[in-house]
């Protein structure tokens, strides 16, 4: 080996000129018209990346409370047996460049990995959440539990699925099966129209039950999310 490797090695790949790559970024720049992808940009391309069929099911619930205002307390199990595949199908979708091995090749582009999660998050939480208020109105007027109550009953099958679906997500049955989120939803549903005729669960008594039920499902959900975006990191270790 030769005695002068630095020497060797700094002639076969010599120094960057600074000030070259300076004036490279900044034609770059000025070529494309921006320094950097803003949030609204960013927001808006993933918004059209988001499948259909996620949005399709979000109208199905509203659709399903709305032409059952007349059945009264019915409608509150109806649509609570709907949220689960709500939520199941929207982390499904945000997660889904995994189940295809696309996600390593998402990260090296031009957004991070977590900068793509965090916009679609943000773009089906925000419709999720305009969704599930506009249910505890339009079912809650006629409910016979109170706009509140209403809230808690529809909400609370919507975070336990979408916390055990990420849950299921993370691991490696999850990432190979595309219907776990399915049977996630199903099973929800499920145990939610099993209880609809136990009226002593919705008694006036016990619904500080739901309550703290829901916050606990809230903070559980919101864990779950942090865990999620740290889900590299999780891998490393």
């Amino acid at each position: 080996m030769s005695k002068n490797i630095r020497q060797v090695m700094h002639e076969a790949a010599p120094e960057l000129d600074v000030a070259k790559k300076d004036v490279f970024i900044r034609r770059y720049r000025k070529m494309s018209g921006r320094s950097e992808l803003g949030v609204d940009e960013l927001l808006k391309s993933q918004m059209s990346y988001i499948r259909m069929p996620v949005w399709i099911v979000s109208i199905a619930a509203l659709i399903v409370a709305i032409f059952g205002i007349g059945l009264n307390r019915e409608t509150v199990f109806y649509v609570a047996a709907i949220m689960p595949f709500v939520s199941a199908i929207a982390v499904f979708d945000s997660m889904r460049s995994r189940l295809y091995g696309m996600d390593e090749l998402e990260g090296a582009t031009r957004i991070s990995g977590r900068g793509i999660l965090f916009a679609r998050l943000i773009c089906i939480g925000t419709v999720h959440l305009a969704l599930l208020l506009a249910l505890s109105v339009v079912v809650g007027t006629s409910s016979g539990y109170g706009f509140a109550m209403t809230g808690a009953i529809i909400t609370i099958p919507y975070l336990i699925s979408s916390i055990a679906c990420m849950i299921l997500e993370r691991t490696e049955i999850g990432r190979r099966n595309a219907f776990g989120c399915v049977l996630v939803s199903a099973v929800t549903a499920f145990m939610i129209l099993a209880i609809k005729d136990e009226k002593v669960f919705f008694a006036q008594n016990y619904r500080w039950i739901w309550f703290v039920l829901f916050v606990f499902l809230a903070a559980l959900e919101c864990i779950e999310i942090r865990k999620t975006f740290h889900l590299e990191e999780y891998e490393w270790n």
